[in-house]
C-alpha cells in the first residue's frame, strides 16, 4: 500500500520530536509493515493549533486526488493539536478510504482504541489550553480593577494610562446613534452624516450598520466595565458574556442605565425568539438513502412525540427518538466495558511513557512564546523612541508595553501540565458509562445510520434497525 509522511514541530530548536526523528519513526514504521513511502510533507516552525499550514493543506489536496492510501504521523499532536481539526480530519479521510496512523501512538482498530485516539486529540488541545490559560490571569488581575486590557478602545472613549476616559466629539455621535435607535428611526442620514465629517472608527474604517449594532450592544457606555476570556460558541452567549468579569459604574458614561435597557428592549422584540432544539444524537442520524435525519417534535392529543425523519423527504418512514437514544445508550455502555476499559488504562500507561519528550516540547513552545512577547516589546519600544509622539499615544504605547511585561512574567513561570492519571481517566470513562449525555454521546459516537426493513404480514407493520454506530470525536 502506498503511505505519505507529515511531520510538524512549532519551535525553532530541534529535539527528539524534530522533523527528522518523526520522518525516521515513520519510515521504521513503513519497513515493518511493508507499506511504500510516496513522499514526506513536513511544516516547520508551526503552530498545530492551525489547520493554516502549507504542507498540511497540500497533503489534503493530494488525499483528495487519491494517490495514497495512510497517513504516517509520528504522534496525534503533530497532525494537530485542535479537536475539532482532528474529527474534520477523521471524517475526510474516513469518505476517501484513507487510514490516519500515529506510530507512537498506534493502538490498533478496536472499539477501546478509538476511545484513546480521542482521548490523545483531548490532551492534545488541553496542552496548549493549560498554557495559554496561564497567560490569562494577568489580564483577569487587570479587569478586576476595571482597567483597559488591550486592543481598542469602543468608539467614543479613549484610553490614558489604561484608564477610559470621554472622547466628547465621539460621544457625541455614541449619543445620537441611541437616539436614532430609542425613536425607531433609520441610521441611513447620520451614517451620511459622520461619512462627509470624516468620522472614522477606532480601527479608522467608516461606520456602517454593523458597527452601530455592536455600539447599541456595549454596556460600556452605560459606566459598566465588562471582559470576558472565555470564547462563547453560541451567538447569544458572545453578546451577553454570561461568565465575564463586570464591574458597574467602573467607567464614565455616554449612555444612561435607563437609555440602554430601552434600546436593548427595542432590539431584543425584533429578534427571533426560536430556538433550535438540541435533542440526544442531533446531527448524527442518517437515513439510508444517505441524507442527515432531522430531530422533529409534534403534539397530538396532549401527548409529545419526538422522532427523526429525513432531511430529502425520500420516503423512509419516521423513526422513534427513544429508539435512536436507547442504541446510544446500549452502545456506549458496552463499549465502556470493564475489559475495555483495563485496555485502555494499559496504552494510557504506554503514552505516559514518552512524558520526558513532551516536556521537552513543553518548554520549547514556552521559550518560543516568550521570545515573542519579548520581541513586541522591543517594537514598541522602537517606536516610542522614534520622536515626539502625542500624549495619548504615548499612554497607549506604555500601557501595551507593561500589559507584555506582566504576560512575559506570567510566561516565565509557568509550570509543565501533567497529564491525567490512569485513575483519573478511569474515573472519567466510568462517568460516562454510568450517566451518558450528549457530550460523551459525540465523544464517542460519529455516526448512526438508520437501516429500514419491511416485515409484511397480516399488519404490514414496519420494523427499524439501528446499526453502524461508530466512534469519532466530540467537538
Amino acid at each position: 500500500m502506498n503511505a505519505v509522511i507529515y511531520a510538524r514541530y512549532s519551535s525553532d530548536k530541534q529535539s527528539e520530536d524534530s522533523i527528522e526523528a518523526q520522518v525516521r519513526a515513520c519510515r521504521e514504521y513503513a519497513a515493518k509493515h511493508d507499506l511504500n513511502v510516496l513522499c514526506v510533507y513536513a511544516d516547520e516552525a508551526i503552530s498545530g493549533k492551525t489547520a493554516n499550514r502549507a504542507q498540511y493543506q497540500k497533503m489534503l489536496r493530494d488525499c483528495d486526488k487519491g494517490l495514497f492510501d495512510i497517513i504516517l504521523i509520528h504522534k496525534y499532536d503533530r497532525i494537530a493539536r485542535n479537536l475539532g481539526e482532528h474529527v474534520n480530519l477523521e471524517m475526510k479521510l474516513k469518505e476517501k478510504g484513507v487510514a490516519l496512523i500515529a506510530t507512537a501512538q498506534d493502538f490498533g482498530n478496536s472499539k477501546e482504541s478509538k476511545i484513546m485516539r480521542a482521548l490523545m486529540w483531548s490532551l492534545s488541545e488541553y496542552y496548549l489550553d493549560n498554557l495559554s490559560s496561564e497567560t490569562k490571569k494577568g489580564h483577569k488581575e487587570t479587569a478586576l480593577k476595571g482597567l483597559h486590557n488591550g486592543g481598542y478602545a469602543p468608539f467614543g472613549y479613549d484610553v490614558v494610562n489604561q484608564t477610559y476616559i470621554i472622547n466628547e466629539l465621539e460621544a457625541g455621535y455614541v449619543k445620537r446613534i441611541f437616539d436614532v435607535a430609542l425613536k425607531r428611526e433609520g441610521f441611513t442620514a447620520l451614517i451620511e452624516e459622520m461619512e462627509k465629517a470624516g468620522i472614522r472608527g477606532k480601527r479608522g474604517k467608516p461606520i456602517r450598520y454593523p458597527q452601530i449594532y455592536e455600539m447599541l450592544r456595549n454596556e460600556k457606555y452605560a459606566g459598566t466595565y465588562v471582559y470576558s476570556q472565555e470564547e462563547e460558541t453560541n451567538r447569544s452567549d458572545r453578546r451577553n458574556k454570561p461568565n465575564a468579569i463586570r464591574i458597574e459604574n467602573a467607567l464614565p458614561t455616554i449612555i444612561s442605565k435607563a437609555q440602554f435597557a430601552e434600546v436593548q428592549r427595542i432590539m431584543n422584540e425584533r429578534k427571533q425568539t426560536g430556538k433550535k432544539a438540541n435533542y440526544l444524537c442531533s446531527g448524527l442520524v442518517f437515513c439510508e438513502c444517505g441524507a442527515k435525519m432531522h430531530g422533529m417534535t409534534s403534539k397530538r392529543k396532549g401527548h409529545e412525540y419526538r422522532y427523526y425523519t429525513c432531511s430529502k423527504h425520500c420516503g423512509a418512514p419516521v423513526v422513534r427518538m427513544d429508539e435512536v437514544d436507547n442504541a446510544a445508550y446500549r452502545y456506549l455502555y458496552t463499549l465502556l466495558s470493564e475489559e475495555n476499559q483495563n485496555r485502555i488504562a494499559d496504552a494510557l500507561r504506554q503514552y505516559q511513557a514518552g512524558e520526558g519528550s513532551r516536556m521537552d516540547e513543553f518548554k520549547q513552545a514556552l521559550a518560543k512564546r516568550i521570545e515573542e512577547k519579548q520581541k513586541q516589546y522591543k517594537a514598541l519600544l522602537t517606536n516610542l523612541s522614534s520622536g515626539v509622539l502625542p500624549a495619548e499615544i504615548v499612554s497607549d504605547i506604555a500601557a501595551q508595553m507593561q500589559s507584555i511585561k506582566e504576560e512575559i512574567a506570567l510566561l516565565e513561570a509557568t509550570e509543565p501540565p501533567k497529564d491525567f492519571t490512569v485513575d483519573q481517566i478511569r474515573a472519567w470513562l466510568e462517568a460516562l458509562k454510568n450517566t451518558p449525555d450528549d457530550k460523551a454521546v459525540r465523544l464517542l459516537v460519529s455516526r448512526i445510520d438508520i437501516k429500514q426493513k419491511t416485515i409484511f404480514n397480516m399488519e404490514s407493520t414496519l420494523k427499524t434497525v439501528l446499526s453502524e454506530i461508530g466512534c469519532g470525536s466530540w467537538i
